[in-house]
């Protein structure tokens, strides 16, 4: 003997099914929640990190701002603000150096650092808008 639904789901079946689409919808909300505020906290991370390793030379007033502002013009100078920037060559760029711009080994920035710089560096215009910072090219 087989059991045969027609018509509309039972009530218990129903309530149920819409409980399961609720979590699911309630589990992505949270899910998408918590990978922004995962986002942002990386993103804080790699901007402590470029003051505390690179700051030194790199914001106003250093070193390799000032060289790169008579290298790039002034509106290049400050490596937060340009967003023409490649994660692939601020990480070589930093292992290599170039011009006056010493090499730094992996021992002075680990690799898990300089790639929080890097993300830091070339975050994306919605990052910085979100921050308060300039959008677009500075």
């Amino acid at each position: 003997m087989s059991a045969r639904m027609e018509g509309p789901l039972p009530g218990c079946m129903a309530k149920l099914l819409l409980l399961t689409v609720a979590a699911a919808c309630i589990a992505a909300a949270g899910a998408k929640a918590l990978a922004a505020d995962d986002a942002a906290q990386k993103l804080e991370e790699g901007k402590q990190l470029f003051h505390a390793r690179c700051g030194y030379c790199h914001l106003t007033g250093g070193t390799g701002t000032i060289m790169l502002a008579r290298r790039l013009g002034k509106d290049r100078a400050l490596l937060e603000e340009r967003t023409d920037l490649k994660a692939d060559y601020i990480k070589k760029i930093t292992r290599v150096g170039i011009n006056g711009m010493p090499p730094h080994n992996r021992i002075e920035v680990p690799d898990s650092e300089l790639d929080s710089i890097a993300s830091y560096l070339t975050r994306p215009a919605s990052a910085r808008v979100a921050a308060g910072e300039k959008g677009g090219t500075p």
